[in-house]
């Protein structure tokens, strides 16, 4: 029987020793700068969940917490990347968990990949005859300036 122990033990500990130390460091660092950067109320109803792209992903407990984020965002992105240059952080982004069921899956694909869009045939279509010339022309501009992306002068 202790030989059967021995062997989950060296099993387990050649689990660990095959994780990389450095890396299990900056994540204990990382986890702990965030509670100092936001503080610990917000730390205490907040996870970071990944980094990714850049990308900060945060879970909170309610949506009153990311509003509490949102109002520090410029103050812990600037805190984050400082601390971290080599994670190129230049965004938060925050899930409320009571309000998301799904977990956490990390995106292979750039956001919005697979979003259908608007085909230019909808957008093609004439204004009613009836409508006042001034507001036709106007309606035409703005059309004109959203495919092109420009602003409407």
């Amino acid at each position: 029987m202790s030989n059967e122990v021995k062997k989950v033990s060296d099993l387990i500990s050649s689990l660990f020793n095959n994780l990389s130390t450095p890396e299990m460091q900056q994540a204990n660092s990382f986890v702990k700068s965030w509670k100092e950067i936001v503080g610990e109320k917000i730390a205490a109803h907040s996870t970071v969940i990944d980094v990714d792209r850049g990308t900060v992903i945060i879970e909170v407990d309610h949506p009153g917490w990311s509003q509490q984020i949102l109002f520090k965002k410029k103050q812990i992105v600037w805190g984050l990347s400082r601390s971290y240059p080599e994670l190129k952080i230049t965004n938060v982004i925050m899930r409320v968990v009571t309000e998301c069921k799904t977990p956490y899956i990390k995106q292979n694909e750039s956001v919005g990949a697979g979003v259908t869009r608007v085909e230019d045939a909808v957008c093609e279509s004439e204004f009613p005859m009836e409508m006042n010339e001034e507001l036709k022309t106007v309606l035409e501009r703005l059309k004109k300036s959203i495919k092109k992306g420009k602003s409407v002068t």
